[in-house]
């Protein structure tokens, strides 16, 4: 089977995902993110015409832009069940979490990503064979991951760059902050939110979730029970007893995780309009904070704290999965182009496809 990659965004810098496989005619987008950056979208243009999309998992930079499907040639959607289940408006055709299917004619298997609720690699059985990582984490203390078999080329996971500091460094350094009085922890609520939240209060603090969190909790408990660590079940379950509720209208009390991980949207972004003028409450954030948003201004002021909580792969678990999966050819995704001589030079013995390439890679 004749196949090409496209990888219309995704290389370079933290761009939105959006790579088009195409064989034999029939053409899938994986991913269709918007993003990081507000109003940051793959050039349609570029994509064209496409059979199906599927979706890694359902982050803004990776499901963020399916508005533009309609210019697409209104595609099949294909996403796990949890997945589709928080993309508003949408309806589409689930896939396991780990297991095998086909999309338009085009066998593909999949299986969870330790990123995620519903979120997942997925080797498409095209030309040699294509591994799509999408993200993905080792670390997690709540997902799970499941290591995928071994592709010929590979698509992974380069967000960190060359960075090889430990969660559970971070977890210290978190627990110091935290220890200093009331905080806002501003997180996506299907991502770090609910394991942040589980592991404070399993650290002893005083922790207190809004409704996105609590509902993605008892989702990963239930119907996205195949994303979660089997230990971690029952640790989840103590976090939707134990946890205090949390609304717009709190007053600082102990450590609030809330959706919002921008600082701009959610229980957080009210709860931040409030605060953001005072000394307190604390306003941590963990993850990637785009630039124009409240979030970014509000660190680069020095009235919020940064701290990273590791939702992506170290260089020691890329090159740990790259040992297992043993591609020929590998495709750094998601991270800066300053990074392609780093892995040129760790990885001389394979083809390192070049971080800001636009033209289509034989498979």
């Amino acid at each position: 089977m004749n196949a090409t990659l496209n990888a219309v965004s995704g290389l370079g810098p933290k761009e939105p995902a959006a790579f088009v496989v195409e064989a034999d005619g029939r053409r899938l987008l994986l991913d269709c993110g918007e993003g990081p950056e507000p109003g940051r979208l793959p050039d349609v243009d570029r994509i064209g015409r496409i059979d199906a999309v599927v979706l890694s998992h359902g982050h803004n930079d990776h499901a963020g832009a399916l508005r533009l499907l309609d210019r697409m040639g209104r595609p099949q959607l294909f996403a796990t069940a949890p997945v589709l289940s928080r993309l508003k408006g949408r309806t589409g055709q689930a896939i396991p979490i780990r297991g095998r299917c086909e999309i338009a004619g085009i066998a593909v298997e999949t299986g969870p990503d330790g990123h995620a609720p519903g979120g997942v690699w997925m080797r498409i059985a095209v030309g040699d064979g294509l591994l799509y990582m999408g993200d993905y984490s080792f670390e997690s203390r709540l997902y799970l991951f499941d290591p995928p078999p071994p592709t010929p080329t590979m698509i992974f996971d380069n967000s960190y760059g060359d960075a090889e500091e430990a969660i559970e460094l971070q977890q210290q350094r978190i627990l110091e902050i935290l220890a200093k009085g009331p905080a806002l922890l501003p997180v996506p609520p299907d991502g770090r939110g609910p394991e942040l939240a589980m592991v404070l209060l399993e650290a002893g603090l005083d922790v207190a979730i809004d409704e996105q969190i609590r509902s993605v909790a008892v989702m990963l408990t239930q119907t996205a029970r195949e994303s979660a660590r089997p230990e971690s079940i029952p640790r989840l379950e103590r976090l939707i007893r134990e946890a205090r509720k949390l609304d717009g209208e709190a007053e600082p009390q102990g450590v609030m995780v809330s959706h919002g991980g921008s600082g701009d949207a959610g229980v957080a972004g009210a709860l931040i309009k409030r605060w953001q003028d005072k000394r307190d409450p604390i306003i941590l954030f963990t993850g990637h904070v785009a630039s124009g948003t409240t979030g970014r201004r509000l660190v680069e002021s020095g009235r919020a704290l940064f701290a990273r909580w590791n939702v992506h792969p170290r260089v020691s678990d890329n090159l740990v999965l790259i040992d297992r999966v043993k591609p020929r050819r590998i495709i750094p995704a998601f991270g800066e182009g300053k990074y392609a001589a780093f892995w040129q030079d760790r990885l001389a013995q394979r083809q390192i496809c070049e971080v800001l390439t636009s033209t289509p890679i034989a498979l």
